[in-house]
Order: structure tokens, then C-alpha cells, then sequence
């Protein structure tokens, strides 16, 4: 599973939150790739690489492609070890070039169905969440910024993905409801209760 939508939507939350209820479900092992996750690691790295990382966050940018593409295929082919694990993807494709390097590794790793959980919230929700948090990246007018680039790239991948239903299936769902009602719409459009 994928889970998209722009920064404050509750991905990260809501994937928590199924990796739990597949967990309690089902013996196959999780493997959770979170892109967030891999490029603040990459940032917080005494290298040039790390510190380059650390300069474009803070000015709000992303990561170029190249870059955030080989940590995600080195996140799978390190942790990916039997094909049996259950794949949640938190934040991956956020660019139209990105997408291309998905479906590659979907087909790569025998991934033959994936869903795609799109969690929908307002720019307004999610400059309120995300200025709550307190990251030193996290001012309005970076929130802003990145909320605008998020609508302009990644929101397009979710076309792709529909157009590619013999692959993919997406769930869209409002993320601006009680988390518990989020989750339980989510199980039930994955036909998990």
C-alpha cells in the first residue's frame, strides 16, 4: 500500500494505525518505507551528501530525484528479504519522475496489486497541523510553499495511478475527521473489516 497526500494529511498517523491492525491480522511480516523519514536521516548524516540534504530542506525544496530514488530502492533491497512482507509506503512518488521508478520496483519485487491511500485535507487544515508540530522547517510560509509544490506534483501522480488500474487501485478518503473515523473508513474501503 501507498499512502499520498500533501504533509499534515495524517499519512503517517494512519499508516501507524493499519500497520497495527494488519499486524494483529496476519503473520506475514511489515516493511514501512517512509520518505520522510529516509531523507531526515540523509539530512542528520555527518556527509556532503547529508549536509546538502539539510540546506535544501531548509529552504523549503526537495530533494532532487535522483537522490531520494536510491534511498527508497536501497530501503527495499535491504529490507524486502523473503517477498512475503506486507509493503506499506508512506510518502513515495511525490514527483511525476518518481512514478516511472515505483512502478519499476513494484514489478521488480512481484508487487501485482498495489492501493493507493490518498488522504485528502485542506491547505488551511494542514498549515494547522503542521504549525502545532513545532519542526524548525515548519513555518507558515514553508508549510505554504511546500503545500503548493505537493498540489502541483504529487497530487498528479493519483491520475496516474487510477489510469493504471490493472496495477493499482486507488482509495481516496477526507483526512479531516477523528482519526478513528479515518482509520475505519480506510480498513473498510481495503475490505480489512
Amino acid at each position: 500500500m501507498i499512502f499520498l497526500g500533501t504533509q499534515g494529511s495524517g499519512k503517517g498517523t494512519q499508516l501507524e494505525l493499519l500497520k497495527k491492525h494488519i499486524a494483529e491480522k496476519d503473520q506475514y511480516p511489515i516493511v514501512q518505507v517512509g520518505m520522510g523519514k529516509l531523507m531526515r536521516e540523509l539530512e542528520n548524516e555527518d556527509t556532503f551528501a547529508g549536509r546538502r540534504a539539510k540546506e535544501i530542506l531548509a529552504g523549503g525544496n526537495l530533494i532532487p530525484y535522483a537522490v531520494s530514488t536510491a534511498r527508497f530502492t536501497n530501503f527495499l533491497i535491504n529490507n524486502l528479504t523473503t517477498g512475503e512482507e506486507h509493503l506499506l509506503i508512506d510518502g513515495y512518488p511525490r514527483t511525476p519522475e518518481q512514478v516511472p521508478a515505483l512502478d519499476s520496483a513494484m514489478e521488480y519485487f512481484k508487487r501485482e496489486q498495489v492501493t493507493v491511500v490518498s488522504l485528502n485535507i485542506s491547505d488551511e487544515e494542514a498549515v494547522k497541523r503542521l504549525m502545532g508540530r513545532g519542526r524548525e522547517d515548519d513555518t507558515e510560509e514553508g508549510i505554504r510553499k511546500r503545500m503548493a509544490w505537493s498540489r502541483e506534483q504529487t497530487m498528479p501522480n493519483i491520475e496516474w495511478f487510477k489510469a493504471h488500474s490493472a496495477r493499482y487501485k486507488v482509495v481516496e478518503v477526507f483526512g479531516e475527521r477523528p482519526i478513528e473515523e479515518v482509520q475505519q473508513e480506510i480498513q473498510q474501503k481495503l475490505g480489512l473489516i
